[in-house]
């Protein structure tokens, strides 16, 4: 019996298609794969007991990977598509297979005894490249402090239910074979661990971590807290959608197969483009069409609205101010608007008297008009500020003027507007949970209708998202429904969607 089975599958790295050829090899059937760009296939020439038999190895024994999607039989195939060569790259994380993760455990000797009692008696550990503690409010917070981002190791895969609101979707990124890091909700807010309830959590990812998650289990240990030095993948789910956050190393090296080169490092491959708007068109092989693309982040300092036409260059036509990280500066900015505006910041200073201390840390574009509202509201990051809209449970936002202001015949976004709107809003004492989501809310407003009255102007259907700003859940909720009803949007699937 002869069949073609199809595995859809947002990458090029060959570590997935290796995986399949083993389970091949140990079914001892007659098959094959091939790889294409978005999908590998089986194909089999078979007794149907042995197909059988072999599907149910692969149920069983092949793990799941975050490019992988569906999965079915085909009839036929075109036979002139180009196979992917396999580079014979190797992968810059540990494969661990359920076979391989029962090997280890069954011949481990790891004594970690002495640093458990460390970890007792709230001691920070160092193993490997981390800095492990146990939950604790104090060694979180000073963590915090010093700029580093506390995160959370479960080492017992069978609490996730017990101690996360999650959904099988994100079950699924967690226990992929590339092991991202997943912002995930606690069941109870325990400051301990988070003070917002959300946090960065991962499944153990290499052979030395799953030998400490089974000391740590003896002791009763299901999951520790944890600073690094080291770039880390994460990621996050939507709506079958596995989509990368951030990425240094973790998925390199990776093989251009348009361009014929080979990456290191994510940083390598988005800086080898003029920004990640043409990245993501190359990725998806999409530069012969015309297409808008928007890029907010907190990470770069520029961000920006451009549109892309068959046969012309790429075109800006919203820009984001990359404005001075100087709070005094700012609401200079904002005094200048009018007589009223003028006399807002001065009652402002006066009811908040914090205001004239205020020192901004970015300087990064867009993140430090997010930084500068922050700062204003007493909130202590941008982090804690987008997570306490994440908490809210508001369905309506009070109105954040986000208008453009023409300057050298150049469209920008009125920073001055947006602050100048959260500020009387302050002063009204309307409380920061109101007016974190409002802020979100209406930044999902203004990129959704600017979008669309562009996309109108340039008879465009393809629409480009990308930045770490659409890692934000309440922002890309809303843009994608919304705009996804008329649009094509185009996301980065196998690549980050944001520099570090």
């Amino acid at each position: 019996m002869k069949l073609i089975y199809k595995i859809e599958y947002n990458s090029t790295s060959f570590y997935f298609k290796r995986l399949i050829d083993d389970l091949i090899n140990s079914s001892n059937i007659n098959a094959n794969t091939k790889q294409y760009f978005g999908f590998i296939l089986i194909f089999i020439d078979d007794e149907l007991e042995n197909i059988e038999k072999f599907f149910l190895n692969l149920e069983r024994n092949l793990p799941y990977s975050m490019f992988l999607k569906k999965s079915y039989i085909i009839e036929d195939f075109n036979e002139d598509i180009k196979e992917l060569e396999d580079k014979n790259l190797k992968e810059n994380f540990e494969i661990l297979t359920n076979i391989r993760v029962k090997d280890i455990l069954q011949n481990s000797n790891f004594d970690f005894l002495n640093q458990i009692v460390n970890l007792n008696k709230s001691l920070v550990v160092k193993f490997e490249d981390l800095e492990l503690f146990l939950p604790n409010k104090d060694l979180k917070e000073n963590f915090e402090k010093e700029n580093y981002e506390v995160k959370l190791i479960v080492t017992n895969s069978q609490i996730l239910t017990d101690l996360f609101i999650i959904e099988e979707s994100k079950i699924n990124l967690l226990c992929s074979i590339e092991r991202p890091l997943v912002k995930l909700k606690l069941k109870d807010i325990n400051e301990n661990i988070s003070n917002s309830g959300y946090i960065f959590t991962r499944l153990v990812n290499s052979s030395k971590e799953v030998e400490l998650s089974k000391a740590l289990k003896e002791q009763n240990i299901n999951y520790i807290l944890y600073i690094t030095k080291k770039d880390e993948l994460k990621a996050f789910s939507f709506e079958g959608l596995n989509l990368i956050i951030s990425d240094d190393k973790t998925l390199y090296p990776k093989y251009d197969y348009r361009r014929n080169i080979i990456f290191n490092s994510s940083s390598e491959y988005l800086n080898s483009f003029s920004n990640i708007y043409n990245a993501v068109l190359h990725e998806h092989n999409l530069l012969d069409i015309n297409s808008i693309g928007v890029y907010f982040s907190l990470n770069s300092k520029n961000s920006f609205v451009d549109i892309k036409v068959l046969n012309e260059e790429e075109k800006r036509v919203i820009y984001i101010p990359d404005i001075a990280s100087n709070m005094n500066q700012i609401l200079e900015d904002i005094s200048s608007l009018d007589e009223n505006c003028r006399r807002l910041v001065d009652n402002f200073s006066k009811k908040y008297p914090y205001t004239k201390d205020i020192k901004l840390t970015n300087n990064n574009g867009f993140s430090t008009i997010i930084e500068a509202i922050v700062k204003l509201l007493n909130i202590q990051s941008i982090k804690d500020f987008e997570e306490l809209a994440l908490n809210s449970e508001y369905t309506n936002a009070l109105q954040v003027d986000m208008k453009l202001i023409k300057i050298d015949n150049k469209n920008y976004l009125d920073y001055r507007k947006i602050i100048q709107s959260i500020m009387s809003y302050k002063m009204a004492d309307v409380d920061n949970e109101t007016l974190s989501f409002s802020f979100y809310e209406f930044l999902a407003e203004f990129i959704i209708d600017y979008l669309r009255e562009i996309a109108r102007k340039t008879n465009s259907k393809d629409i480009v998202l990308c930045g770490d700003i659409f890692s934000n859940r309440q922002v890309f909720h809303k843009v994608y429904k919304e705009l996804n009803k008329k649009y094509n949007l185009i996301l980065p699937t196998e690549y980050a969607m944001d520099y570090i």
